[in-house]
Parts: structure tokens; sequence; C-alpha cells
């Protein structure tokens, strides 16, 4: 499978402006955890992010949401930190709620995951990292 290459000009788009709404799937309060990292990266970067946790409460000083379905609209970018076996779901979840842009950071996919995606409503990014396409897009001179 390879990267969509549409999908991710449109993420890299998105993440030129700070009103980009982010859900952050998988969302942690574990430090060492890419779920933590990410939403922390992403607030720093001036992003509103909603962090998606089962068990709520909250994540980097943010209210976090029980599920993808419980978190405000509109939703520009779900970002997923989950394992692949969780990826399915929230595939299925982000299609239910309408979503447009769903992006699987390493690690929540595999081929299954992939092959999914691909029949899925909505666009997918893979094999880039959020963190690092965030800091380029706001880092670069807008159009």
């Amino acid at each position: 499978m390879t990267p969509n290459a549409s999908a991710l000009a449109d993420a890299t788009a998105l993440l030129r402006d700070t009103a980009t709404r982010i859900a952050v799937v998988g969302a942690s309060n574990d430090p060492s955890k890419y779920g933590n990292i990410i939403v922390k990266n992403l607030l720093r970067h001036g992003y509103e992010v909603f962090p998606v946790n089962p068990k709520g409460g909250t994540i980097a000083g943010v209210p976090a949401f029980r599920s993808l379905a419980d978190v405000p609209k509109p939703v520009h970018i779900v970002d997923v930190v989950t394992p692949p076996g969780a990826t399915r779901e929230v595939l299925k979840d982000a299609a239910a709620a309408g979503l447009d842009l769903v992006w699987l950071q390493d690690g929540s996919f595999d081929r299954e995951v992939l092959l999914q995606a691909e029949a899925a409503p909505f666009k997918t990014v893979h094999h880039a990292c959020i963190m690092v396409v965030a800091r380029q897009a706001r880092s670069e001179p807008r159009p």
C-alpha cells in the first residue's frame, strides 16, 4: 500500500491553519506514549486538540472524550495512535461520523487496516508523522 499523496496534501493544507480541529484517538496520560507526545505537540502548535480515550478524564490538561462520536464537530483530522485491532474500530467510527480525513500514525496499522481504510469514505494518511508534517506546514510561507 502506497501513501495517498492527495490525502497528505490535503492534511498538510489543513495543518497550515491553527483553526484545524484534531481528534487524537488513543490519547494517553503516559508521557512515554505517542498518544501523549502527539497531543502535547499539537497543542504547542496552537491547534484545537480533542484527546480520545475510553477512560475520559483529562489529557495534557484538556478534557478527553470517551469515543470519537463524543467529540464535538467539526473534526478536520482524526489522528490515530491505537494498535491495529483498535484502529479497525476507529475507522468504522470515523466513517459513521462522516469525517473526511484519518491520519494513521506508524504502529496503528497493518495490511488489513490499510485495506479497510482504502475502502472507507474518507481520505487516509499513513507512513507520515503528523508532528513532522505540522512543524513543516507551520513553518512554510502561506501561498
